[in-house]
C-alpha cells in the first residue's frame, strides 16, 4: 500500500511551530489552547505551579493562597493531580541510578455528582458510611542519581525476598511517602504528548517560584501511567529473576493463549486505537498507510521535542543514534495479537512496513536502512501486532530469547505457511509474573515440573 506522506515543508506546520517558539509565555499558553481544541488533539503544557493552563477542557481548582487542588484534563489525570489527593501515599517500586518506578495509591473523589441533585444525594446517603474507590498508578521517572536517596526511601519489596512482591509487601512508611510527594510537588510538569489512554509523558524541571526549593534540581523525564492495571503493575514489580520458558503449541492454546485472550477481550489495550486511527501522538506519525502506521517510540527519549521541533531538523540529528521507531497493524489486517497469530496472508503487510518504514526513517533521519534492526518481540509488551526500529547500536530488547527479525519471519511463513502455530517457541519470562503463575501451575498439574515448559 502508499503511505499518505508526512509533509515536513508544510508551510502552515511550519508558520505554526515558528509562531509557538516565538511567543511570550501568555500568548505561548493562549495558542496551547487553540491547538487543543483542533482535531491533532495536541495536549497543553501542565505545570505544578498555580500558572497552569487551563483550557476549555480542562478543570483548575485554585485555594485562596493559590495551590492547585485539582487538575482534570479529558478526564485523565497528571503529576500534579495525583500528588495535590490528600490520600496518595507514595511507595517505591524499583530504584537505581538513573531511573525509579513510583506506586501510587489514591482514592477517587466523588465531588462530582450533580450539584443539582446535592440534596437528592445527601438523603440516599444519610447513614451510610461513604466508600471511596481506590486506584493505582505508576509514574516513572528517568533521572539523575542524587534523587536516589529519597526516591527510595519508601520501599514495597525487600529486594533479598524472594516472595513474590504482590503477596509480600513492605509496611507502608506515610512519613516517606510525604517527603517524595513534598520533593516532587517542587517541580513543574510540562506534557510531551499522551495517548488519549492511560499513558502520558512529562519533561519536569525544578520551579524557580517555590520556596524552601533546596533539594529540587536536576530535570529529568516522567512516564505516567493511570489508572494501572494488575498487569502494569506486576511488570514494574522488584525483578525476582528471570526463566526460560519453552512455549509448545499445546501448552500456547491450553494456557497462553486464554491468557492473551483475556487481557484483548479486557479493554486494556484501547488506547492503541487513538493512536492507529491517528486521534493520539499525531506529532509522532512518520508513516500512515492503509495496514499499518509507523511512529516515533517513546522509548526514543533523547528525540527533539516533535511539537516544536521542525522536521526539517531531523535530519542527522545527534539523537539518531538512539534511533526507536514503532510500526502498529491497522485492524484492517486482522487480529493479530502476536507472532503465534501470523500466517502467510500476513506476509505483503510485514514486508510493505518493514520497507515504508525503513524508507520513512531513510528520508526523515538520514539513517541507512542496513543500520536498522527491525524485529518482533515474543512475549510482546503489548497483545496488538507491532514492530520494532532501532539502531544496531541499540540492543535494547534485541536479546536472542525475545527478538524475532522480520526478515526471518516472512521466509518462515513462505516456507510452512502455519510455521509459528506449529513450532515450540523459547523466551525468557520474568518469575511469579501472571503468565509464568499460570503456566507453572499448568505444567505442576500435569506432573511435568521444569522438564517440558521451563528450565
Amino acid at each position: 500500500m502508499t503511505p499518505q506522506s508526512i509533509d515536513q515543508s508544510d508551510p502552515k506546520k511550519r508558520k505554526q511551530v515558528s509562531e509557538t517558539s516565538s511567543e511570550s509565555v501568555t500568548n505561548k499558553r493562549a495558542k496551547e489552547q487553540e491547538l487543543t481544541s483542533t482535531s491533532t488533539s495536541i495536549p497543553p503544557s501542565v505545570t505544578g505551579t498555580a500558572s497552569a493552563t487551563s483550557s476549555s477542557n480542562s478543570d483548575v481548582s485554585v485555594d485562596p493562597k493559590g495551590k492547585i487542588l485539582v487538575v482534570k484534563k479529558d478526564n485523565c489525570v497528571t503529576p500534579v493531580t495525583l500528588l495535590s489527593n490528600a490520600t496518595c501515599k507514595v511507595q517505591t517500586l524499583t530504584v537505581s541510578d538513573q531511573h525509579a518506578t513510583l506506586l501510587l495509591t489514591s482514592t477517587r473523589d466523588n465531588n462530582n455528582h450533580d450539584p443539582d441533585n446535592k440534596d437528592e444525594d445527601e438523603d440516599e446517603n444519610e447513614g451510610k458510611e461513604m466508600i471511596r474507590p481506590t486506584f493505582q498508578s505508576l509514574l516513572k521517572l528517568t533521572m539523575v542519581p542524587f534523587h536516589k536517596e529519597i526516591l527510595g526511601s519508601n520501599p514495597v519489596h525487600n529486594p533479598n525476598d524472594a516472595l513474590k512482591p504482590e503477596v509480600n509487601l513492605l509496611d507502608h512508611k506515610p512519613e516517606a511517602s510525604d517527603q517524595i510527594k513534598i520533593f516532587l510537588k517542587q517541580y513543574n510538569y510540562t506534557v510531551k504528548s499522551e495517548s488519549g489512554a492511560e499513558y502520558s509523558y512529562y519533561s519536569a524541571a525544578p520551579s524557580s517560584s517555590k520556596s524552601n526549593n533546596t533539594n529540587a534540581f536536576g530535570a529529568f523525564d516522567v512516564e505516567l501511567i493511570s489508572p494501572a492495571t494488575k498487569r502494569q503493575i506486576s511488570r514494574a514489580m522488584p525483578n525476582l529473576g528471570s526463566t526460560l520458558i519453552h512455549e509448545t503449541p499445546e501448552l500456547y492454546q491450553t494456557v497462553v493463549q486464554p491468557y492473551i485472550h483475556s487481557i484483548v477481550e479486557g479493554n486494556s489495550l484501547s488506547w492503541i486505537q487513538n493512536v492507529i486511527q491517528v486521534k493520539k501522538e499525531k506529532e509522532r506519525l512518520i508513516v500512515n498507510s492503509d495496514q499499518f502506521i509507523v511512529n516515533i517510540d517513546t522509548k526514543w527519549r533523547t528525540h527533539p521535542p516533535p511539537l516544536s521541533t521542525p522536521r526539517s531538523e531531523w535530519y542527522n540529528h545527534p539523537s539518531v543514534k538512539d534511533l526507536y521507531c514503532l510500526g502498529i497493524a491497522k485492524d484492517v489486517c486482522g487480529r493479530i495479537a502476536s507472532l503465534r497469530d501470523l500466517r502467510q496472508c500476513h506476509i505483503p503487510m510485514l514486508k510493505s512496513l518493514q520497507k515504508e518504514g525503513l524508507e520513512a526513517i531513510r528520508n526523515i533521519y538520514g539513517v541507512a536502512s542496513d543500520q536498522i534492526r527491525c524485529f518482533v518481540h515474543y512475549q510482546p509488551q503489548f497483545y496488538h501486532f507491532h514492530v520494532h526500529f532501532t539502531r544496531l547500536e541499540n540492543e535494547v530488547g534485541s536479546t536472542v530469547e525475545r527478538g524475532h527479525l522480520v526478515a526471518d519471519i516472512v521466509q518462515n511463513l513462505e516456507l510452512d505457511p502455519l510455521y509459528y502455530e506449529k513450532r515450540t517457541i523459547t523466551y525468557k519470562l520474568k518469575k511469579m509474573s501472571p503468565l509464568h503463575c499460570l503456566i507453572a501451575a499448568s505444567l505442576d498439574s500435569n506432573g511435568n515440573g521444569n522438564d517440558d515448559g521451563e528450565s
